[in-house]
């Protein structure tokens, strides 16, 4: 049984503009949020300068009529893009955050959806941006020098407004205002533009310190544009006081993390199990995986018996996958408990929480002294969690106001206070939220039983052979519900590498073959394909179902 432990005290905010003037307060000078350019140079700003470069821009946003309207943010990640958004939220403007890993045409009809009057954007957007704001929308850069005014300039011109008229630029803003209209992860045909108001996202934001003790330096990767990547790994690394890095190009994640040397880290299971496989897969080539094996087998049982210190060789070994991070918070997809063990006896703990967009996100986590692999963690402290068909429902500060300009569809979410996730899954008797499935991608077969294909999908990515893998009910017969349980499977490069089709499916299906002798008759996978190219992923990796 998991012992329960008070709530980590934690400072709460209603409104942007209270957490943006409060948090410098005898801090003026304390490192905010840095990042390493493509050259390895570091460059950040204090909390200090991080409040009054937000009070300028909101200050130019205010006198050219912006408090209130809908601003676009379309970037990779980097400070600019989180400035537009503080200045957004502080005068009582709406921040649009847009994935601009979606295609043009997709991009187009978000800003479209969302109703924006300005576009905050990377130059390398110009040839969507520009002719989308055409004449009646205000066009602004995140960075750089060119005919488009950047936010440097934008700034430079706020502080002499608020110098000169300090009394215009004056808002009223409250905490049931929308702060951030955010599209839902795309991994159903289209994205819906999710209503969240001030109160729910920092509300949020320290719900997730209250579970999780943080370190004093972080570090993160994940998009702005998702709430996950924003709420958890930027708000709550601010409030939690802690000196945050940031990182806006996968090709230099993990040289940056071994220059920030954070403690803890923000990420999505898919950087982890890439770095679970590279370690064995570098064990293996200096022929110490035997070695290793045996290791870890003696490190779990010392665990058992509360000797948790890692060793010299482990520590190591951690350090060249980590450096110095500690704690790592993964969210977005399932975990696999293994890898997360095998971290763990390096001593790198590894808490997985549960969030979706609707809920600002975060609706559960896992604890540093109270972790249970393979669960979700124990509801967040604003928020509930019950059961009602399989199906999880919340209710909470952190719940949505609505799908912007989508009524039908907030009303078929919405279930008075209650908010249908989607998900399936169960509370344990310590009230440790489980997820087992999507509701809408079940299995049903003819006979009324049911599967979730997410179970045997973890079953499969434990096959060294497969790099990523989507179960389906393919259609055998005549009836719709007349269906055979089938896997498409993406192999692993690095294992498949030398081998033919021929040999990969052969392998592939004895594997199979092992996993089908220990289920039922009407879950056994009965057909298995190969792709010859990966699957369309959402920013936080998660697998597009629905372009299988």
């Amino acid at each position: 049984m998991i012992k329960k432990y008070p709530l980590n005290r934690v400072e709460y905010f209603s409104l942007f503009r209270d957490m943006i003037e409060t948090l410098p307060q005898g801090r003026e000078d304390a490192p905010a949020i840095s990042w390493f350019t493509r050259r390895g140079e570091e460059h950040g700003v204090s909390l200090g300068r991080l409040r009054d470069d937000v009070r300028d821009l909101q200050a130019f946003l205010v006198k050219n009529g912006l408090a209130g309207k809908h601003i676009a943010i379309l970037g990779e990640n980097c400070y600019e893009w989180l400035l537009v958004y503080f200045a957004a939220t502080y005068c009582g403007a709406v921040a649009v955050c847009v994935d601009v890993e979606q295609s043009d045409d997709t991009i187009c009809q978000m800003l479209n959806m969302a109703d924006v009057s300005a576009l905050f954007f990377a130059s390398s957007l110009d040839d969507i941006c520009l002719p989308f704001a055409g004449e009646d929308k205000k066009a602004y850069h995140l960075s750089g020098t060119g005919n488009v005014p950047s936010v440097l300039d934008l700034i430079e011109e706020g502080r002499r407004i608020r110098n000169e008229s300090p009394e215009e630029i004056k808002t009223t803003v409250t905490p049931d205002m929308t702060a951030s209209i955010v599209f839902t992860s795309g991994t159903t045909s289209y994205s819906k533009p999710v209503m969240l108001s001030q109160e729910a996202i920092l509300t949020n934001a320290s719900d997730a310190l209250a579970n999780v003790a943080i370190g004093s330096v972080a570090f993160t990767s994940l998009p702005f544009y998702h709430t996950y990547g924003l709420t958890c790994s930027v708000l709550s690394m601010l409030i939690g006081k802690a000196h945050l890095y940031i990182n806006g190009n996968l090709k230099t994640v993990m040289r940056d993390i071994q220059l920030a040397e954070p403690h803890t880290m923000l990420t999505v299971p898919l950087m982890l199990e890439t770095i679970y496989t590279k370690m064995w897969l570098s064990a293996e080539e200096l022929g110490k995986a035997k070695k290793l094996k045996l290791l870890l087998k003696i490190k779990k049982f010392l665990f058992s018996l509360g000797i948790k210190h890692p060793g010299n060789t482990l520590k190591a070994l951690r350090q060249k996958c980590f450096g110095k991070i500690e704690l790592i918070i993964c969210g977005g997809a399932h975990m696999n408990s293994e890898i997360m063990e095998t971290f763990g006896y390096m001593g790198v703990t590894v808490v997985q929480g549960y969030g979706i967009t609707e809920c600002a996100p975060l609706v559960s986590v896992n604890r540093n002294k109270a972790n249970k692999y393979g669960s979700v963690g124990l509801v967040s402290a604003n928020c509930e969690v019950k059961i009602e068909d399989g199906e999880i429902f919340v209710r909470g500060k952190n719940v949505m106001k609505g799908y912007y300009k989508f009524p039908e569809l907030t009303d078929e979410a919405m279930h008075g206070e209650w908010f249908a996730t989607g998900d399936i899954g169960y509370l344990d008797k310590d009230g440790f939220l489980y997820i087992t499935g999507r509701k809408k991608n079940l299995i049903v077969f003819k006979n009324g039983k049911k599967l979730s294909p997410e179970k045997l999908e973890e079953k499969i990515k434990e096959i060294p052979l497969v790099g990523d893998v989507v179960v389906y009910g393919a259609v055998s017969g005549v009836s719709t519900d007349d269906v055979q349980v089938a896997a498409s499977i993406y192999p692993n490069k690095e294992e498949s590498a030398g081998m033919t089709q021929y040999d990969i499916l052969e392998s592939l299906q004895n594997a199979i073959n092992t996993i089908n002798r220990e289920l039922p008759l009407y879950q056994q996978i009965q057909m298995v394909s190969i792709r010859e190219h990966e699957f369309s992923k959402t920013a936080l990796q998660k697998i597009k179902r629905h372009l299988v």
